[in-house]
């Protein structure tokens, strides 16, 4: 069945105001809780990102990146269980509870987060397969034309990958939904979902991406802005801080409901009257 946009959208709005509360939750365990764990570390600190770059020989952050690491690690996967977790809650005909959504959304949530690290892997290096028939010495002078046509290679990549991404974009609520813990099969269901609307989905992903890429940078200029202007830990920082939090949960949740209304929508026939009844 072809995907309507604005269907999606429309069954998105009406996923939200149903299921608000759940929203909340796992949104405050997938955005706050990570949120919290990385400004526990000074290197994800938007004033020592900062300071390293104006100034990157003087500079220094002690300590091994392996903390950091293995910090991201674990805030990744209390992300993807918390993004599994929701999709459950929404999208099953029949919610067995918080306990058991957590359940869940951590296991399934890190086979899914490991099957798009693999898909990642895999892409990258079919990717890099060109660069090294050119020669990695080439590559790194990057002179004239070699330099122009590196940048084109760089923007088709980010176009391919924006489109792949956006074929797969149904498959965290796809196991959601079915409580599914392994993710092949739901990649292979969201790719045969989205062909019919392949393009506008795409469109519609880019021009969302591009939304919150302008967001972000304004919330990054003005963050700079007062970190050049105020003294550390100032109320302006703080207040900045849940800016960020703020913004961070607006993306959760868009990456939350917008895949879980076009999947939705990609049901024929079926209204969300006719599915929770």
């Amino acid at each position: 069945m072809d995907i309507g946009i604005g269907r999606g959208l429309g069954e998105a709005r009406r996923l939200a105001g149903e299921h608000w509360q759940a929203l909340l939750v796992y949104t405050a365990l997938g955005v706050a809780v990570p949120f919290l764990l990385l400004s526990s570390e000074p290197i994800f600190s938007l004033r020592t990102l900062m300071a390293i770059v104006s100034d990157p020989w003087t500079y220094r952050v002690g300590g091994s990146i392996t903390g950091p690491l293995y910090l991201l690690g674990i805030v990744a996967v209390i992300a993807a269980g918390a993004m599994l977790a929701t999709w459950n809650a929404i999208l099953t005909e029949m919610r067995e509870g918080y306990i058991s959504e957590l359940m869940y959304g951590m296991v399934a949530g890190f086979a899914y987060l490991l099957a798009n690290s693999v898909l990642a892997v895999a892409v990258g290096l079919i990717a890099v397969l060109p660069l090294i028939l050119i020669g990695f010495e080439t590559v790194a002078r990057g002179t004239g034309g070699v330099g122009i046509a590196l940048e084109v290679y760089r923007f088709l990549l980010s176009l391919v990958g924006g489109w792949i991404g956006a074929r797969l974009c149904l498959a965290g609520a796809i196991m959601g939904a079915r409580g599914k813990l392994e993710p092949v099969s739901a990649f292979v269901e969201s790719w045969r979902l989205t062909r019919p609307a392949q393009w506008r989905i795409y469109g519609f992903y880019l021009l969302y991406g591009l939304v919150f890429t302008l967001l972000f940078a304004a919330l990054a200029g003005l963050h700079g802005a007062i970190i050049m202007t105020n003294a550390p830990g100032g109320a302006l920082e703080m207040l900045m801080s849940l800016g960020w939090v703020l913004l961070f949960a607006l993306y959760f949740l868009a990456q939350i409901l917008i895949p879980a209304g076009l999947y939705r929508a990609a049901q024929p026939g079926v209204s969300a009257a006719e599915v929770f009844a």
